[in-house]
């Protein structure tokens, strides 16, 4: 009974060791590895945001004072006009026309 638990906390240190080690072979050279895939990822994020949900444009003439102003941002819905080839980056022909589009409600 008493070299069971002696296994059992032998064997427990082992695991823990192993863990460690591994956390210390993906600590000393995933640094860079964690960074590059976190800018993939928030890149990738901000295309498919600018893509299909929202898009910023800066006003630069006075042509629509005193509504807006020049230099004035604002984000423009695109969902609300449905898609385009021209919503994609490079303007790819994937299709023809618009895609999901319905008239807006004025507002």
């Amino acid at each position: 009974m008493a070299s069971d638990k002696s296994q059992n906390e032998t064997g427990a240190k082992a695991g823990a060791e192993t863990g460690a080690k591994a956390k210390a072979k993906v600590d000393s050279g995933g640094g860079i590895a964690e960074t590059i895939r976190t800018v993939g990822f928030a890149i990738l994020v901000a295309m498919v945001v600018r893509t299909f949900l929202f898009e910023p444009f800066n006003i630069p003439s006075r042509s629509m004072v005193p509504t807006l102003l020049k230099g004035d941002y604002l984000f423009v819905s695109k969902y609300s006009y449905g898609y385009s080839k021209h919503s994609f980056p490079f303007s790819l022909p994937l299709f023809n026309g618009r895609i999901f589009e319905s008239q807006p409600e004025r507002g």
